[in-house]
Order: structure tokens, then sequence, then C-alpha cells
């Protein structure tokens, strides 16, 4: 605890100290060579505090963390930002059926992201009245090769 509070008052002092000797040297020649003493100062009191402290600094073993959880983090990740851009997909088009004057029950995307980070749209299901126009409408926004699938059947 002796040594925080030490670092804290070294700080705190040389900080003070650039202020005073900014306040009393501001608009003379000065000005620029006391800033520039006291923040070399500075710098000397943090990297000796830094130095001083890293002697009780213990690094973590690097060979203990297990690779498994991480790739299992991205996958999470990787599923979360597909699903999450589905839904902004099936959002648009929910949007642009509705003003088209298309009741929409439910719309469903399914996308791919590959490795590289493009979105492939594998296929729309759609569960409407007008299935044929929704599938036109669809297919202009996405793509021809779209494939719109009633999800009524």
């Amino acid at each position: 605890m002796g040594d925080i509070t030490t670092a804290v008052k070294a700080v705190c002092v040389t900080a003070a100290g650039i202020s005073v000797i900014s306040y009393i040297t501001d608009g003379t020649k000065l000005r620029s060579q006391a800033g520039f003493v006291y923040r070399l100062i500075f710098a000397i009191v943090i990297a000796g505090l830094f130095f001083n402290g890293s002697k009780d600094i213990e690094l973590p073993d690097l060979g203990s963390f297990d690779s498994d959880e991480c790739s299992f983090s991205t996958d999470v990740y990787d599923n979360a930002v597909a699903e999450q851009t589905a839904s902004n997909i099936s959002d648009i088009l929910y949007k642009q059926l509705s003003a088209a004057g298309i009741s929409v029950d439910n719309i469903e995307t399914e996308v791919n992201i590959s490795q590289d980070g493009s979105i492939s749209i594998n296929r729309v299901i759609i569960r409407t009245a007008d299935h044929k126009k929704a599938a036109e409408i669809i297919r202009s926004s996405l793509g021809q090769e779209t494939e719109v699938i009633n999800g009524d059947s």
C-alpha cells in the first residue's frame, strides 16, 4: 500500500509542477524549454515507478490458456452476427413488402457468412397470401437467384 501512495504522490507533485511552470512561464520564451524539462522529469518519475513496481509483477503463463475456449467464442460470435444479419434482412424485406401493400405473416432469412466476411443469402421463407408477388419483390431486392420458399406449405 505504501508503494502505491508514494507513486500517486510522485505523479501528483510532478503534474502540479508542470502546471505551475506552465503558468509562470506563460507568454515567455522559456515556456517551451521549461515545459520540456518538466515533462522529461515527469516521464523519468513514471518510468522509475514502473520499473521499481515491475519487480513484483508476475505475468501469466500464456500456455495455460485453452485455445478451444477461444475458438468456441469465435463460433458464438459468428453465429450471433449471422443471426443479427438475417434479422436485419428480414426486417428490411418486411418493410419493402408492407410498402408494396403485401400482408406478411412471417418472414425468415437464412444467411451464411464466409471466412472472408462475405454474406450469402441461402433462402427466404415467407408466409403470405400473395406469395408470387412477394417472391418477385424479394428477388428484385436480393437477386434473381434467391430461393424464396412459401412458408404456408
